[in-house]
């Protein structure tokens, strides 16, 4: 088995046409790619979750209802921001560049950055409230999201329109709930 990522679809998030998705090709690539960059992964996940338990442990330690619950939102904001090291490092790995921690946490688009993550822990974190299933849902159908976000430098709305567009194009989960339109 290759290392190599599959061909490229013919455009992101759709396979090429007439080929199905494989699943057992895409988990072991994945399986590999990670344990080649554990160590990176890793990091990147755990650097916003160390973020906000400092901002609730400073909060807690103030030992104010308004200082903890101003210090958690604003936690909440760095490590939503900071959450582009996720998806910044599953690019460069699936472009076949060797990612760094630096390197996961870079960008030129900061400002639009902290707005987008915002608005998608915003809409992931209502559906989850609402019995989970409805987070699972926008999950779902808008977790490519970030990845329109960034690696095509699409706007807000456009990242969410393409991320439902290409689940919306594939069977499964949404042809199974109906919800595809078709």
């Amino acid at each position: 088995m290759s290392d190599a990522p599959p061909p490229p679809p013919a455009s992101f998030g759709q396979p090429a046409p007439g080929s199905g998705p494989d699943v057992g090709t895409a988990l072991s690539y994945g399986w590999n790619k990670f344990t080649q960059n554990a160590g990176v992964l890793i990091a990147v996940i755990v650097i916003p979750f160390l973020v906000q338990l400092v901002f609730n442990a400073i909060g807690f330690a103030v030992q104010s209802s308004v200082a903890y619950i101003l210090l958690g939102l604003i936690g909440l904001v760095v490590s939503a921001a900071l959450n582009i090291g996720i998806f910044n490092t599953a690019l460069m790995i699936t472009r076949g560049e060797t990612p760094t921690v630096g390197k996961a946490f870079t960008s030129d688009r900061w400002g639009e950055w902290i707005l987008f993550s915002i608005v998608f822990q915003l809409f992931v974190g209502i559906g989850l409230a609402f019995c989970i299933i409805p987070g699972l849902l926008i999950l779902a159908f808008f977790g490519l999201a970030p990845y329109y976000f960034l690696d095509q430098n699409k706007s807000l709305g456009d990242a969410f329109s393409a991320s439902l567009e290409a689940t919306r194009s594939r069977q499964g989960l949404p042809l199974a709930i109906g919800l595809t339109g078709s």
